[in-house]
């Protein structure tokens, strides 16, 4: 987003420099298109190519990402892993130098127990993220408050008024300072009543505002207006936003003149002058209307172009034209990432240069059982931290021993893996569900080379991808349970909370594969599970039970959460994920290639939680313990028991569609009661009041109002074969279903654009 701002400020100051520098030798059509360039900088926040001429490669802008070392919370220590997850033995190799990484590196990694205050990750960039959207919000509150009460105004006090020759609606309203257009689907022309005593006074104040109609300058209108919430903060945009609704109306003026003849240049002046509206403000430029004047500041120029004929050259409009595209090469464009890989690997060497005679190299050596007999070892080489409490791993090596020599198989280095990193992009509609800190979840690992930019950051520098580890940064274990060891490494810590890279051993191939980032990874051999525990903000902790599947993909089956907040609604929660025929399988690769990513576990518990909060707030049922699945409409499945999903015993049905991100559908609300079938623990303990007095269409109409997908109120009601099809002031239908003999809710399906028929 900086690289956004910075770049569509000094597009601001270059055509503002234009419109300067050329003045009135410009014609005023050209200038006011110029603006066009800046608004479409200012809604694309991408460039759309590298070059050398790009302003980025004068500036060096980096996202500055916390440094990893021991959170304030309590971590889950490598050294309580069980099966398998032993602390690494680290043997030196130089000993006598400082070490490589200092407490001003690493945050001082120790031991357990070490307490050290680390930031959070990405922080400081979160807040300001939260600034400029409620600045946002806030502008754009502000814009619709005032024109809707403008509206009002105008609306309440108009009349009709018959002009001829005139493609729009022209009304008389005392609620216009000055003759203006106003309005976006269906524009209008107000007049004030002074305006009406002159004929000639009102051919040009007609003839003006048609202009405007033509130049679509009410939709110009809104498109400025819109820039400047998106971008409150700068005021550059502002000074944009004033200079581009001045040359709006220096536009009009010229084209009015060519229209109305040179022979009315005079009267024209005056007419302006007699509808001067005075000063303009601030909040006068969030206004979303064209008016015949505007300050008297603006005015000045105006009539300055009105009475002294300024005259136009094409040298100066080809000279312009340059500059535009030299603007737009300097704005548009992005920095040539060549230079700026070439810059940090400088800043490497040099770095490296310096450190090179305080390096401590260290090796860590650990048995693997890859299931031939043979003897293998997996070497970590890296740098010892102080005091021989951590390492930075540069390097893994798998090596058979044998005959007292080692034969080396493979080499693999970490830097070249990436993490798939999920979440939502701005253009992923639905109700703008939040998932999550991403890397509390597992995470698909991919060769950077074979990764696209979707949902990916940048590759980390060689030697950063796993810094300061403790000695638990390796442990092996059968990750998969297939019979062969496979091995994790330690990248990181956030938060108190332990980041695991792990790679598979694959038989056929010899080799070990990047697989998953698993957060806190624990092997449960038991339960032939991987758990993944995590300590959030705010008292609550999670427990993701995870499984390979034959192909070695990653299905989540289980989630747990303890909440300990004030207020939860949920103390425990117990979610059990079962693929029956109709699930979707909780693996983030079927959301690959989606605005999320990969996100798909994130938002199937997200929606499960979701409908239990809805399904209490309905019927005061609080269930902490179910099973569920989720299939591709978007359509939560609720059951006691992943058999009674399988036999299709469900007891609550929650769909979303679309609005969650899945394939399109209508959003509906199904429950059956314990009342109803013998496998549902629903009970409808909140019921309408004095429900025995009330007809069935009374009941589901109370039921409607209480359910989660109301919008708008009730305007008319049709009665289908006892299917209650409710109309809201939105335009909108919904279709209520009660059961009849419990005469509790059973279904609500909506909202449809028009009447359903089924």
């Amino acid at each position: 987003m900086i690289e956004w701002i910075v770049t569509a400020s000094v597009l601001i100051v270059f055509v503002t420099g234009i419109r300067y520098l050329f003045g009135s030798r410009l014609a005023f059509r050209v200038r006011y298109a110029l603006w066009l360039v800046v608004a479409v900088r200012l809604l694309v926040p991408v460039s759309f190519a590298e070059s050398s001429l790009s302003v980025l490669n004068l500036v060096q802008i980096q996202e500055k990402v916390s440094e990893p070392g021991t959170g304030d919370g309590e971590s889950i220590s490598p050294r309580r892993a069980a099966n398998g997850n032993k602390p690494l033995p680290v043997e030196n190799k130089v000993s006598g130098a400082s070490p490589a990484y200092s407490r001003r590196e690493t945050g001082e990694v120790g031991s357990a127990g070490t307490e050290n205050a680390i930031p959070a990750r990405f922080s400081g960039k979160s807040f300001l993220a939260g600034v400029w959207l409620a600045g946002t919000f806030l502008t754009a509150g502000v814009v619709g408050i005032m024109n809707r009460q403008y509206r009002r105004k105008v609306y309440a006090s108009r009349k009709r008024y018959c002009a001829a020759d005139c493609r729009i609606p022209v009304y008389i309203s005392k609620a216009v300072d000055t003759p203006c257009m106003f309005g976006l689907f269906r524009p209008a022309v107000y007049l004030t009543p002074k305006a009406i005593r002159n004929s000639k006074a009102m051919r040009y104040v007609l003839c003006h505002e048609m202009t405007h109609y033509r130049h679509l300058d009410h939709i110009w209108a809104v498109v400025r207006v819109f820039c400047i919430c998106v971008h409150w903060f700068n005021p550059l945009v502002w000074l944009a936003a004033g200079l581009s609704r001045q040359d709006c109306e220096l536009a009009c003026d010229e084209d009015t003149l060519a229209e109305l003849g040179e022979g009315e240049r005079i009267f024209y002046g005056r007419i302006l002058l007699d509808f001067s509206a005075g000063e303009s403000s601030l909040l006068g430029g969030l206004q979303l209307s064209t008016a015949v004047s505007g300050g008297k500041r603006q005015l000045k120029e105006r009539l300055m172009m009105i009475v002294g004929r300024p005259k136009k050259y094409i040298s100066a409009l080809t000279a312009g034209l340059a500059l535009v595209l030299l603007c737009s090469a300097v704005a548009f464009t992005g920095r040539v990432e060549g230079k700026v890989e070439g810059d940090i690997a400088d800043r490497q060497e040099e770095r490296d240069g310096k450190e090179q005679d305080a390096a401590v190299e260290s090796v860590a050596i650990v048995s693997v059982n890859l299931g031939d007999g043979e003897k293998y070892v997996l070497k970590v080489r890296g740098e010892v931290g102080e005091e021989n409490k951590g390492y930075l791993i540069r390097g893994v090596e798998l090596n058979r021993v044998g005959d007292g020599e080692e034969e080396n198989l493979q080499i693999i280095h970490p830097e070249k893996v990436s993490v798939l990193h999920t979440g939502q992009t701005e253009n992923s509609g639905g109700s703008g569900m939040s998932f999550g800190a991403e890397s509390l979840y597992a995470k698909p690992l991919y060769m950077t080379e074979n990764l696209d930019n979707n949902g990916k950051s940048a590759s980390p520098e060689a030697g950063e991808w796993v810094s300061a580890a403790s000695d638990g940064a390796v442990f092996v274990a059968d990750v998969n349970f297939d019979g062969y060891d496979d091995f994790c490494l330690q990248a990181g810590r956030e938060d108190g909370n332990v980041l695991y890279y792990c790679y598979l051993w694959n038989p056929e191939e010899k080799q070990f594969v990047p697989s998953y980032m698993i957060p806190n990874a624990q092997v449960n051999r038991e339960e032939g599970l991987i758990e993944s525990a995590t300590e959030h903000k705010d008292g609550l902790r999670s427990v993701k039970y995870y499984r390979f599947d034959g192909d070695n993909i990653l299905h989540m089956v289980r989630y747990t959460e303890e909440n300990n907040s004030p207020g939860a609604i949920f103390p425990t929660l117990d979610l059990t994920y079962g693929e029956s025929f109709y699930a979707l399988p909780a693996v983030d690769e079927w959301d690959l290639g989606t605005v999320y990513g990969g996100a798909l576990t994130e938002r199937m518990v997200f929606l499960a939680k979701q409908a239990l909060y809805e399904l209490y707030e309905l019927t005061g049922t609080k269930l902490d313990k179910a099973c569920f699945f989720v299939d591709n409409f978007g359509c939560v499945s609720f059951g006691q028991t992943t058999a009674d999903l399988d036999a299709s015993r469900i007891f609550y049905y929650r769909c979303y569609g679309a609005e969650a991100g899945f394939e399109e559908c209508v959003q509906s609300i199904t429950i059956f009661s314990e009342r109803v079938v013998w496998y549902s623990p629903v009970t409808f303990w909140q019921v309408p009041e004095g429900i025995d007095e009330m007809t069935d269409q009374q009941a589901a109409e109370w039921y409607f109002a209480h359910s989660g997908l109301k919008s708008g109120e009730i305007t008319e009601v049709v009665n289908i074969a006892g299917e209650y099809i409710f109309e809201t002031d939105n335009g909108k239908y919904y279709a209520v279903q009660l059961e009849p003999k419990t005469r509790e809710l059973s279904s609500v399906y909506g909202p449809y654009d028009s009447f359903p028929v089924h």
